[in-house]
């Protein structure tokens, strides 16, 4: 071992914590409610980006949500909570007013949702103020509405 490199050992607590690294439920229910209504929505919209109206392969085209899913957790998968966008409208590459996207341009891109989709924004806005518990049952019984579509 080189000259002032030295391998630290684990104590005993940090093992019992990487063994104990347990997902929770809850969480992994609705990540898989997520996963499946962003699936919904890319095939709903034919793979078309919402914003440019290209057609993409299924792959290039992303489910963006609107109101964001690490704070709005009983709306994550929302299928009106989310929208088909291609790459460059999602995430995109520059901060060009010519491919503005959902994360470098997000005020310009609320003022097109609310312009273009304006029944959709409110009932949204109004959705955003409840406030629901989302236990595991409400994960599976949102699964089952999805699996329904």
């Amino acid at each position: 071992m080189p000259t002032g490199v030295y391998k630290r050992k684990k104590t005993i607590s940090q093992l019992k914590m990487k063994k104990k690294k347990i997902k929770n439920p809850t969480e992994a229910m609705r990540k898989k409610c997520v996963e499946l209504a962003k699936k919904i929505v890319r095939k709903q919209q034919n793979y078309t980006c919402e914003f440019c109206e290209t057609r993409k392969e299924p792959r290039k085209i992303h489910g963006s949500h609107i109101y964001s899913e690490g704070i709005y957790r009983s709306m994550s998968a929302d299928i009106d909570n989310i929208l088909a966008l291609c790459y460059t409208h999602h995430l995109g590459w520059s901060k060009n007013q010519k491919n503005p996207s959902w994360h470098n341009n997000p005020l310009e891109m609320t003022e097109w949702f609310r312009d273009g989709y304006s029944e959709r924004y409110e009932e949204l806005k109004k959705r955003s103020r409840l406030s629901i518990q989302c236990d595991f049952q409400f994960w599976q019984n949102k699964y089952k509405e999805l699996t329904k579509l």
